[in-house]
């Protein structure tokens, strides 16, 4: 059992790209709604409902937990996430994300010229464009013309790499360091260091993040074992089920590993 102060030592050093960290954080309403209006650039948005990992279930396909989804007064929707790694095609990952978001809020009988706008604010440590900027509006526009075209979803891209020494890549920064306070993010200040020096919160984040841990190193032990079963199963003389039992694996399981490889 670590101490108080190793307690406060390890949540010290969480930053808001941390998925556990931002989650806690944009329980805020207001810190949600100012890194929103700085971002977007729009400071009377007024942010009416948040909520940290939404989870948008589809029955018969791949459901999706958003970090983010916030509603504004005007009924628009904005979908924040952080990412750390530049392991997948994020691109198709948001293009996922606004289609599910249309599914759930599309209710029956609604007309499209009802539909709320959606935008996703994608926030990663990376340049994903690599053209050298803090932020990215992604558009639609006739090619060969710059007439845009406007169906209600928006894509922002905005990241911690590129300092352009403007208010959002001063944001960024902090996301990527989030220690000090800043005059011009208060709230997220505010509810920053309430998470890092309240106690009760401060023992709340270790056992969430001790939690966390835990569940990785199991994850990435059972990952460990698949690779392990599926060497195996290339070996003819090995049946299914001493594979099963070497590697700890279901049967079904094994049996599943064993169609990737045939």
């Amino acid at each position: 059992m670590k101490t108080y102060s190793e307690q406060r030592a390890l949540v010290s050093r969480l930053n808001l790209m941390d998925d556990l960290f931002f989650h806690k954080v944009a329980e805020d309403k207001a810190a949600c709604e100012e890194i929103l209006r700085i971002i977007l650039k729009k400071p009377g948005l007024s942010v009416k409902e948040c909520q940290p990992q939404r989870y948008l279930r589809n029955v018969d396909a791949h459901s999706v937990i958003l970090d983010v989804l916030c509603t504004d007064e005007a009924g628009r929707i904005f979908n924040m996430e952080v990412q750390r790694k530049d392991d997948d095609w994020h691109q198709r990952r948001v293009r996922f994300n606004i289609s599910n978001i249309d599914t759930s809020f599309m209710e029956k009988g609604m007309d499209y010229k009802e539909f709320p706008d959606v935008c996703v604010v994608f926030i990663s440590e990376f340049d994903l464009f690599e053209m050298n900027q803090t932020l990215y509006h992604v558009c639609r526009v006739v090619k060969g013309t710059d007439r845009y075209l406007e169906n209600g979803t928006h894509e922002v891209y905005v990241n911690t790499a590129i300092d352009d020494g403007s208010d959002i890549a001063e944001l960024m920064q902090y996301f990527a360091d989030s220690n000090g306070y800043h005059e011009n993010f208060k709230a997220v200040c505010n509810r920053v260091n309430y998470l890092k020096e309240s106690n009760r919160e401060v023992m709340s984040m270790s056992s969430v993040i001790e939690e966390y841990a835990k569940k990785y190193h199991e994850e990435k032990a059972h990952e460990e074992l698949k690779l392990v079963a599926i060497k195996l199963l290339q070996d003819a003389t090995f049946p299914l089920n001493k594979i099963s039992e070497l590697t700890g694996l279901s049967e079904k399981e094994v049996e599943s590993l064993k169609l990737t490889i045939s």
